[in-house]
């Protein structure tokens, strides 16, 4: 007698017809294609079907069973999509915050403040904060349920966006209050991905006291309001989305970018102190055994590695003593060791350099940062990355570009003060691509950049790149010249000054950004976990790379406020 089949056998064959059944479907709509060279007729001409009529799935071959198996990915991404368009996700996510923070965002217009002032006046009443904690377990679970249903519906629209150029917030919690990130680079970028600010702070709800929460409630709050208008602008393709961070979604991304943030920091650190950590036990012990600012200072040598924030400007020790004493540096004054808070710090800093460069490549974006700081941290992060492909390689050509204001000479000038209601404006009429062939494709031509066409003199990617933006320079007079008026407003009025710059890793070889990650595929690397160990979406988006071979590349928006043009 045939030995019975468990119930998990019979599940796995049932889910097996299924997708040979929409590989058929697909095959004879002609939706299915195959690459030269595969035996694909040989195998589909095996497949038998049984007495019963129902196919006998010991004549499918592992080929066939594979492109059932993508074929129903495809099939069920499609179907996914179906549930909601990502127009309906985002005006169901704004009908979801405006109840709570509507009025208070209506009331900060009136008055003319930011979410900032906003914030910062009502955290200073007692009455309020106490309502702001009783509605913020209401707001969280209302938003997480939100999410947990419509998160990854939203992130398969963002993800199969292909053709225009996707921006991909990071390096903070959400854009800063007081400017509108769209106004800064809506020209330079169709799309830009936002986080949500609520599930980011979870650490912030989880350790800092009560009127700090209330803060960050309401800051939030009416910061993401001041999106509704463009989000949810009926322009065809977006020219914003918020969507939900996977890591704090998914337990699993979250470890693996703490994982790789410990790599990273251990590389800062070797850097920082010019020496050599084995693990991070190694440094951990290290940095407690410098327990006094004056041991820390001395064991340092590299100075320009000690970064707490760029507008910091005292010295070393008087810096060190700062982040001791600044709760957003020691959550709940738990780090006691100058030692420990110069190692603490990176590894914060390169797990969100980490995530955003994966949440990037997974929507196939940009990073875009406008915090100076977490611009230093991920250039140095896609440096370390050229670091391990040496290694790995044993080449001696990989670099990081970095730097085009020192290239410029002096700061950029740019389109990066543009209304609102300007830039839908522009949408709407056309003028964007017109706009675009003006400045020139410098911006668009690193986006998409390849690892395999930077020449591999250093000199001649920086004459690339420096020519590139003297074009943009040079055609940004001319669009001044330009009568163009978008909302009343005459377009010169839309230039500021201040940095705008592009770190690019360029490797000369297929390695994207985090080299650790592009050979998870051949399980290599000896300090890597195990393949199990990994979350199956990371495993599918190394696959992916490894397929793509696109370099990384960052950008910095920062206006300078006291050259702002009128």
């Amino acid at each position: 007698m045939p030995e019975e089949k468990s119930q998990n056998q019979l599940e796995q064959e049932k889910e097996l017809r299924r997708r040979l059944k929409i590989l058929q479907e697909k095959f004879e709509k002609g939706q299915i294609r195959f690459r030269e060279g595969l035996a694909v007729k040989e195998s589909l001409m095996a497949v038998k079907t049984g007495p019963d009529g129902e196919i006998d799935l010991g004549t499918v071959d592992g080929l066939v069973r594979a492109l059932a198996s993508t074929a129903a990915i495809l099939h069920d991404r499609e179907e996914l999509k179906k549930i909601a368009s990502l127009d309906e996700i985002q005006s169901a996510y704004f009908e979801l915050v405006e109840p709570y923070f509507g009025p208070f965002y209506d009331h900060m217009a009136k008055k003319g403040l930011s979410p900032h002032d906003a914030g910062m006046t009502l955290k200073q009443n007692p009455q309020f904060v106490k309502g702001a904690i009783r509605d913020l377990d209401q707001v969280r679970l209302a938003i997480d349920e939100f999410w947990e249903k419509m998160g990854e519906i939203a992130h398969a629209h963002v993800e199969d966006m292909h053709g225009n150029i996707k921006g991909v917030f990071g390096g903070d919690l959400f854009p800063a209050p007081d400017e509108n990130i769209v106004s800064k680079c809506g020209v330079y970028t169709d799309t830009i991905i936002l986080p949500d600010p609520f599930l980011r702070s979870r650490h912030v709800f989880e350790h800092y006291p009560e009127e700090e929460h209330a803060y960050y409630l309401m800051k939030h709050g009416l910061s993401i309001l001041q999106y509704r208008q463009i989000a949810c602008a009926d322009i065809g393709t977006p020219i914003v989305a918020i969507l939900p961070d996977r890591t704090a979604l998914e337990k699993g991304e979250r470890e693996f970018c703490t994982r790789l943030g410990e790599d990273d920091s251990l590389i800062h650190s070797e850097k920082l102190f010019g020496r050599k950590f084995e693990s991070a036990e190694e440094l951990s012990e290290f940095a407690q055994s410098l327990d006094t600012v004056e041991k820390a200072v001395t064991e340092i040598k590299d100075e320009s590695r000690v970064l707490f924030d760029t507008s910091w400007r005292e010295d070393i020790s008087t810096q060190l003593q700062k982040a001791l004493e600044d709760p957003d540096f020691n959550l709940q004054g738990n780090i006691k060791s100058p030692g420990e808070i110069l190692t603490m710090t990176p590894f914060g800093r390169m797990f969100v350099s980490n995530e955003l460069l994966i949440k990037s490549r997974r929507l196939n974006g940009t990073p875009i940062i406008e915090a100076p700081t977490s611009w230093r941290y991920l250039v140095w992060k896609m440096e370390y990355d050229a670091l391990r492909a040496e290694r790995e390689t044993g080449a001696h050509d990989l670099h990081v570009v970095r730097g085009l204001q020192e290239l410029a000479g002096n700061e950029m000038e740019w389109l990066g003060n543009i209304p609102i209601d300007a830039l839908i404006e522009i949408r709407r009429e056309g003028a964007m691509e017109e706009i675009r062939e003006i400045l020139g494709k410098g911006v668009n031509d690193l986006v998409n950049s390849n690892p395999d066409n930077f020449h591999r003199s250093r000199d001649r990617v920086f004459d690339n790149i420096h020519q590139a933006f003297a074009q943009h320079q040079e055609e940004i007079k001319n669009l001044r010249e330009k009568k163009w008026k978008f909302a009343g407003k005459h377009i010169g009025s839309f230039l500021v000054k201040g940095p705008l710059e592009i770190a690019a890793a360029a490797t000369g070889t297929p390695l994207w950004g985090l080299p650790t990650i592009a050979a998870i595929v051949a399980d290599e690397l000896l300090d890597m976990p195990k393949l199990k160990d990994i979350p199956q979406s990371i495993r599918d988006l190394a696959a992916e790379t490894d397929k793509i071979h696109k370099s990384p590349v960052g950008m910095l928006f920062s206006v300078s406020k006291s050259k702002r043009k009128a």
